[in-house]
C-alpha cells in the first residue's frame, strides 16, 4: 500500500511539471504571435511622407537640411536600361527615367542650394569648372548628395544603391552638378543621371560622361526592391560635407 501511494505521488508531480512546461510553451508561443502581429501592424501603418505630394512635389526642410521630392515609379525601366534615374514628366526626357518627378528641375536646383549645397556650376557660372578630367574622361564635380528612397509600407528608407542597378556593380555617387543654365535653355528634365552629365542637376560621379551612350554600362531600377509601376514614393536628399 505504501508503495502504491509513493507511485501515485510521483505520477501527480510528473503530471504537474508537464502542465507547467506546456503552459510556459503556450505562453511563449502566444507572446511571439502577439509580437509578430504588432510588428506587422506597425509596418502596415507606415505611410509615405505626407508633407510632400504630387500637388506639393518639393519640400525644403532647412532645419534638418534635407530636400524631399515626390515621384512615381516608371515600371518600364525596372527592366529596360536607361541613362535617367529621375526626370520631370514635362521635360524633354520625362518618360525615359526610372522615376517620374512632378516639379521643374530648376526648383530642385534651388532647393539643394537652400540646404547649403554647392554646385559645380552656379547660375551663369563658369562651365569649365564642371568636370574633373581623368584619363581623358570627364567626371562631374560639385557637392556629394546622399539620396534615400521610401514609400508606403516600404519598412525603411532605402539607399539609392539599393533601388537602382548598375551593370558594372559600382556604387552610385551623386554630385550636385547644377547646370541651371542648361536646364533653363534645354529643359531636358534631368534631376538625376546615371553617369556624369552636363545637363542633370545631379549626376553619378562614378561614371564619366558618355558611359551609357557608349555602351560601357547599363542602368535600371531594381525590380526586387522598388514597388510596382505608378507607386508614389519620396526621395530625400542631403548634402555630404
Amino acid at each position: 500500500m505504501k508503495r502504491k501511494s509513493s507511485v501515485f505521488i510521483k505520477f501527480v508531480i510528473l503530471a504537474t511539471l508537464t502542465m507547467l512546461v506546456l503552459s510556459g510553451c503556450g505562453s511563449k508561443s502566444n507572446n511571439d504571435t502577439t509580437a509578430k502581429a504588432a510588428k506587422d501592424e506597425k509596418k502596415a501603418d507606415q505611410k509615405v511622407d505626407n508633407t510632400v505630394s504630387k500637388d506639393n512635389p518639393i519640400v525644403v526642410d532647412k532645419e534638418n537640411k534635407v530636400v524631399k521630392v515626390y515621384a512615381t515609379v516608371n515600371g518600364k525601366y525596372l527592366v529596360s536600361p536607361t541613362r535617367h534615374g529621375l526626370n520631370w514628366v514635362e521635360g524633354k526626357y520625362g518618360d525615359q527615367a526610372v522615376l517620374k518627378a512632378y516639379a521643374n528641375p530648376l526648383k530642385f536646383n534651388e532647393a539643394l542650394l537652400e540646404i547649403g549645397g554647392v554646385p559645380a556650376v552656379e547660375k551663369g557660372g563658369d562651365t569649365s569648372k564642371e568636370f574633373e578630367t581623368k584619363a581623358n574622361e570627364k567626371y562631374i564635380l560639385g557637392d556629394e548628395v546622399k539620396v534615400t528612397v521610401s514609400w508606403e509600407n516600404a519598412g525603411k528608407e532605402y539607399d539609392i544603391n539599393d533601388v537602382m542597378v548598375d551593370s558594372t556593380g559600382q556604387k552610385i555617387v551623386y554630385k550636385f552638378g547644377g547646370n541651371y543654365d542648361t536646364q533653363e535653355a534645354k529643359m531636358t528634365g534631368c534631376y538625376m543621371c546615371f553617369d556624369s552629365c552636363p545637363a542633370g542637376i545631379t549626376s553619378n560621379s562614378t561614371h564619366p560622361v558618355g558611359t551609357f551612350e557608349g555602351g560601357h554600362a547599363e542602368f535600371h531600377g531594381n525590380p526586387d526592391v522598388l514597388p510596382a509601376d505608378g507607386t508614389p514614393l519620396v526621395l530625400t536628399y542631403s548634402i555630404v560635407k
